[in-house]
């Protein structure tokens, strides 16, 4: 018995509906994988909102100490101060330094006068004048040196300036000097000349009090104790009168002008920041502050946690502290 042309119309019918639903069904296998990642490059893409806790990190202190031993004499910064980068905080004394200073500034008249002199001749007798003048000249040493201790005195108690002292030095220097010319002229006749002098070696012994001066000159200037950064004064460590030996702390200087917002960064976040990205930073204060600055640094993880995001922000007015609560929004 044959089958009427209706019912194969109707099979057929069938047969095709049902190969176009299994094509449609491998069309939306091959797609499906094609949409998941363009769904996950789109998410990497646009990464989300993030919002992390984060917290004011105390200021960077540096420590101002003392290259030399000496007491100290002035103190013109006290705590709460702000310095700039070389402005004077302290200035000791030490009477070791002064006398080197002396001595080699003495040395250097000493060889040049000797360098410089013409050489002795024998003399026949000596006047009676000369003999007057090397007496007055003997006194006039002899004061010059009691003026001399007299102002070294004072300068210890801060009663006169250090110049004072220099330019007594300076007179008793000169003084020798002529006290030894007159003796020279005024020496008997049975006295023979002395022989000229080498004067390499009188070159060489300058220049070992020039060096022995540039020495206490620059040991000197470590007498004055200044700033080595630009900052407020958050401790000071000395009083006057104090003695201080080389490496002991004076003071400690905090630079506020700026502030380290900090954050712990879990491992799975690392992938949406990166140093040199923009980030809005809020500052929980009354009323609250907002920024929007670029990661300074991250760093990486350590003994002591996970990683970090650090960004720095302007605080000129100097009123945000350690400790302050924030939060960093990366999007």
């Amino acid at each position: 018995m044959q089958a009427s042309p209706c019912k194969k119309l109707a099979f057929q019918e069938r047969d095709t509906s049902a190969r176009a639903a299994v094509v449609l069904a491998f069309t939306a296998l091959a797609v499906l994988p094609l949409a998941c990642r363009n769904s996950e490059r789109a998410a990497a893409d646009d990464p989300p909102r993030i919002e992390i806790k984060a917290v004011v990190a105390p200021f960077d202190a540096v420590t101002v100490s003392s290259a030399i031993d000496g007491r100290i004499v002035e103190l013109k910064a006290a705590e709460g101060a702000v310095v700039h980068q070389g402005d004077v905080l302290a200035t000791l004394t030490n009477p070791a330094v002064d006398r080197d200073l002396a001595y080699a500034r003495t040395a250097i008249i000493a060889a040049e006068h000797r360098l410089h002199a013409r050489p002795s001749v024998r003399r026949t007798a000596a006047p009676r004048s000369n003999v007057d003048r090397e007496r007055l000249a003997a006194d006039t040493v002899r004061q010059k040196q009691q003026r001399l201790d007299r102002l070294r005195g004072l300068l210890k108690t801060g009663d006169v300036a250090r110049q004072e002292v220099e330019n007594a030095e300076a007179e008793l220097a000169v003084a020798m000097r002529e006290l030894d010319a007159e003796r020279e002229r005024s020496q008997p006749a049975s006295v023979a000349a002395a022989p000229a002098a080498d004067t390499a070696l009188i070159e060489a012994e300058l220049e070992r009090a020039r060096a022995d001066l540039a020495v206490a000159e620059h040991r000197q200037s470590q007498l004055v104790i200044k700033a080595p950064a630009t900052g407020t004064i958050a401790r000071l460590r000395v009083a006057v009168g104090a003695d201080i030996y080389p490496r002991d702390p004076i003071a400690e200087i905090v630079d506020s002008t700026s502030a380290r917002v900090q954050a712990q960064l879990a491992p799975e976040l690392l992938r949406f920041v990166a140093p040199g990205r923009a980030v809005d930073v809020k500052l929980m204060t009354i009323p609250p502050r907002r920024f929007r600055e670029p990661v300074a640094r991250i760093v990486p993880p350590g003994g002591d946690g996970g990683s970090a995001v650090i960004v720095n922000i302007p605080n000129p007015d100097r009123m945000l502290q350690p400790g302050t609560p924030a939060i960093i929004t990366i999007q």
